[in-house]
């Protein structure tokens, strides 16, 4: 098995690190991954004018399960003779249409993990043990994230089918889906509601 031997310098002496192959191609996944990520928010930023685009680069920081939906569609997707761009834009693009469907908010609560804040833990320990290391075990703040994607996902159906305030005789006011729907809330608007009306 090849290694490669990287020198630098820790607290003014000189240190020597071996990475195996396999530790190789697990640091070039990470970079990989976080690459794809930075690709997608930059999109998203270029994106920001266009009025009928339902997120932007700051949702996926806010929001990790997006990042992770589109980097996973966009291994499915991809193709050799596609250009990078082309297929981030294609990604965006089904985000665009899956995101005003109740599924999509159902397969979102599959990925959800809590960020790692680091006080319930040693760091140190969240790196050896967790996977993703940068996110662990903080699960009231993950479930309360779950809870929300499913009660868009009920809006969005509630909506569609005519059993939300839209539907009332008067019609003077939108349900929450429908303002996410049309664009008069974003994601972030809608997980805020809740602060919203406590301020008030």
């Amino acid at each position: 098995m090849k290694e490669l031997k990287i020198e630098g310098n820790k607290d003014n002496r000189k240190i020597t690190v071996t990475l195996t192959d396999d530790e190789l191609e697990k640091a070039y996944r990470i970079m990989d991954r976080r690459y794809l990520d930075e690709d997608f928010a930059n999109a998203l930023a270029d994106a920001a004018q266009d009025p009928d685009t339902r997120f932007h680069s700051g949702h996926l920081e806010e929001f990790p399960e997006l990042s992770d939906w589109l980097c996973t569609y966009f291994d499915v997707i991809y193709d050799a003779n596609m250009s990078h761009n082309d297929l981030l834009e294609s990604a965006l693009n089904h985000l665009q249409y899956a995101s005003a469907e109740p599924w999509f908010f159902k397969a979102l609560t599959e990925s959800v993990s809590a960020v790692c804040t680091g006080t319930e833990k040693d760091m140190e320990e969240c790196k050896q043990n967790c996977s993703r290391y940068h996110r662990c075990s903080d699960i009231t703040k993950a479930n309360d994230r779950i809870r929300q994607w499913e009660t868009l996902a009920s809006l969005i159906t509630m909506h569609k089918s005519g059993n939300c305030t839209c539907s009332k005789v008067d019609g003077t006011e939108e349900c929450p889906a429908a303002k996410y729907l049309t664009g008069t809330w974003d994601i972030s608007e809608f997980f805020h509601l809740k602060d919203r009306k406590e301020a008030a």
